[in-house]
């Protein structure tokens, strides 16, 4: 091919690649209809780089020790009258915490991550969090999602069972957290309190739930979120014959290996808790 010739097709190539490289105009409507996806979806959370948006890799550390899990619920703009106004986090606020995070060298976990670490010195980066969201609402895919795909960081959802559809979240977007390398744990099927149950509503609140999403999803299920952080001595043994190898409640502080694993304390998020207050919130609780 002729010198001017090569020079020209290259200069077609180029103005080809950058064409191709917007954010559709409506992130709802590329998030329900898959616009903008490559064919084999996003990449999973472990076939990521090693080196995140700093540049840096993460320090790593195969030694067990406590790590902070905090506890999102509704990640969106509040509307007049909403039932329980300090559950929600605003996108704006969230994504100024997520940085917050990474300035201070977190880097985010599964749960499961940080058990593989606890019972087999499995590698952790060297200040891991855990991000849960409880209940399964739309803005956790919608909003939180992008903001932590962006940092290289997945997520845990606690799947209440009777949030899929309606005003709650897609069972096509819990397909793609799954695919961005998110972990799915159980938060039961219609989140009643565990402690007034029977013992065969129990086993299916609790075992039930666990199988659906397996079913569902077809991913595994360790871990599970009591509702409301209710629970006593006897939904604990159920929820251990259920086949989870921990469950996460509302009691305030790091989660540790020398916890009881069916009891891992959290830290809960507020909606008015600036970047600033929710570092020194994980810095509180490590001591």
């Amino acid at each position: 091919m002729h010198r001017g010739g090569l020079l020209a097709l290259v200069v077609v190539l180029v103005g080809l690649a950058g064409c191709g490289g917007g954010e559709p105009t409506s992130a709802r409507h590329a998030a329900e209809t898959g616009a903008g996806q490559v064919a084999n979806g996003p990449a999973k959370a472990s076939e990521q780089p090693a080196i995140g948006p700093t540049g840096l890799a993460p320090v790593h550390r195969t030694r067990p020790g406590p790590v902070p899990i905090l506890m999102y619920h509704v990640v969106g703009n509040i509307t007049p009258g909403a039932p329980y106004p300090d559950l929600w986090v605003s996108p704006e606020l969230f994504a100024r915490q997520m940085e917050a995070l990474r300035v201070a060298g977190y880097h985010a976990v599964t749960l499961d991550a940080v058990l593989d670490n606890w019972r087999n010195r499995a590698k952790l980066p060297s200040k891991p969090v855990v991000l849960s969201f409880d209940d399964g609402y739309y803005g956790q895919s919608h909003y939180a999602a992008p903001v932590l795909r962006r940092l290289g960081w997945p997520g845990v959802l606690n799947l209440a069972l009777h949030n899929l559809g309606h005003d709650g979240i897609s069972a096509r977007r819990v397909r793609r957290l799954i695919a961005a390398g998110w972990e799915i744990d159980s938060h039961t099927l219609t989140h009643p309190d565990l402690t007034t149950l029977a013992p065969h509503p129990l086993r299916r609140e609790l075992a039930g739930s666990r199988a659906e999403i397996k079913r569902r999803f077809g991913v595994p299920v360790n871990a599970f979120c009591y509702p409301a952080g209710h629970y006593d001595p006897t939904v604990q043994a159920a929820v251990r014959a259920a086949g989870y190898r921990a469950a996460t409640t509302e009691i305030p502080g790091d989660a540790a290996p020398d916890d009881d694993p069916y009891a891992l304390p959290r830290i809960r998020v507020r909606g008015g808790e600036s970047p600033t207050e929710l570092v020194g919130a994980l810095a509180s609780a490590a001591g």
